[in-house]
């Protein structure tokens, strides 16, 4: 059994260049790409095995995190409330999650289990949902708005869209 560099070491780096963002706690970047089962996940620290935690709740702190930004964001641009409806459409659903960590590679990073041959897109959309979850409890709300400029999933007023 691997410790926690060797095993998840890589798929961070690779994490950390397509979202162009470091965590300070690596744990939650390697949780935050963990799609498998304690088998695939497991890796010894101290002498003693332990598996990461997938990253369904990650996801679920990401979206809500990221709504709640963009959200903010579009109140105080004083939009109307069809523009909230197109922006959480458009940036904020599965579909697009998925489609810009495909186009960044982030298949690449998702640990999956051993038969699981590829991402699906909603393991994918899960996948960037936690990465969300995981910079903002890394790096609070800077952090967050940073690599959601990276991912584009920004406000369409917003000068980067």
């Amino acid at each position: 059994m691997m410790d926690f560099d060797s095993r998840f070491g890589h798929t961070i780096t690779q994490c950390r260049h397509k979202i162009q963002y470091t965590f300070t706690n690596e744990l939650l970047s390697a949780e935050s790409l963990n799609n498998a089962g304690p088998t695939a996940s497991g890796y010894v620290t101290n002498g003693k095995f332990t598996t990461l935690p997938k990253n369904d709740r990650l996801a679920v702190y990401g979206d809500i995190v990221a709504t709640a930004m963009l959200c903010r964001d579009w109140y105080h641009e004083s939009s109307s409330k069809a523009t909230w409806t197109s922006i959480r459409n458009q940036f904020l659903s599965n579909t697009y999650l998925a489609e810009t960590g495909f186009s960044l590679g982030l298949d690449h990073c998702v640990i999956k289990d051993a038969g699981t041959s590829s991402v699906s897109d909603k393991m994918m959309a899960i996948a960037v949902g936690a990465i969300l979850g995981a910079v903002h409890l890394d790096g609070g709300d800077d952090a967050l708005r940073h690599v959601l400029a990276q991912l584009r999933i920004v406000s369409p007023t917003d000068p980067l869209a």
